[in-house]
C-alpha cells in the first residue's frame, strides 16, 4: 500500500488523511468505537469496544493480508474501513465493513472511503464484494446503490442488540468486481 497516506476533502474542504492502520492506532481506534453508538457496531462479530478485542484485531495473523484504512483529521480517527478476504476457500471473495464517526456522516466523507475500499478491492483482484449491515441503518444502503450493490438476502431477527433487547434483520449485499474490470483502468488512473 504505497498509496498511502491519501488526502480526501470533506464538502467544507476539511481535509481527512487516509491511511492504514498501524500497531500504535489501538488506543485511538478503541477511542473511536467508544464514540460511535452501539447499535451501529453491531456488524462486527467481535465487541469493538473491549481493548482486547482491539488487540486480538493486531495480533490477527490476517492483519498483513486485509486492508484495513482509517481517516484521520488532526490525528483522530473519523473513519475506519476494512476489506479483507472471506477465508481459504473463498479467496476470490471479500467483505467491506466501513464506520464513520457521527460528526462526520453526510459531508462526502462514507462514499470517498467506500470508493477507496472498492478500488483496493479492485487492485487485490477480487471478483466479490459483500457488505452486511442492519435493517435500522439508513445511511449504508445510500451508498451501496450508489456503487451497485444489490441486497441478495436477509437473515430475520439474526442479530441481538444487547443493550435494548431487541432482534434485527443482517441484510448481506454483494457486488461483482469481475463485472467492474472493463472500469478498472479508469479507476486505477484515479488512485495513482
Amino acid at each position: 500500500m504505497t498509496e498511502y497516506p491519501r488526502e480526501l476533502y470533506l464538502e467544507d474542504n476539511t481535509m481527512v488523511i487516509v491511511r492504514p492502520i498501524d500497531k500504535d492506532d489501538v488506543g485511538a481506534l478503541y477511542k473511536f468505537f467508544s464514540n460511535v453508538p452501539n447499535d451501529e457496531l453491531l456488524i462486527y462479530k467481535d465487541d469493538v469496544t473491549s481493548m482486547e478485542s482491539m488487540e486480538t484485531w493486531f495480533a490477527d495473523n490476517n492483519y498483513d493480508t486485509s486492508c484495513r484504512l482509517v481517516g484521520l483529521i488532526n490525528d483522530r480517527i473519523v473513519a475506519n474501513g476494512t476489506l479483507g478476504p472471506q477465508g481459504l476457500f473463498w479467496s476470490h471473495a471479500a467483505e467491506l465493513k466501513l464506520i464513520v464517526a457521527p460528526r462526520y456522516r453526510g459531508r462526502g466523507l462514507g462514499s470517498q472511503f467506500f470508493n477507496i475500499l472498492l478500488y483496493e478491492g479492485l487492485r487485490n483482484r477480487f471478483q466479490k464484494i459483500i457488505v452486511r449491515y442492519l435493517s435500522d441503518n439508513s445511511s449504508i444502503p445510500k451508498i451501496l446503490n450508489n456503487f451497485g450493490f444489490n441486497a441478495e438476502t436477509v437473515l430475520s431477527y439474526y442479530v441481538k442488540d444487547e443493550s435494548s433487547d431487541t432482534q434485527k434483520d443482517l441484510i448481506v449485499a454483494s457486488f461483482s468486481l469481475e463485472d467492474w474490470d472493463r472500469r478498472f483502468e479508469f479507476y486505477s488512473s484515479l488512485y495513482r
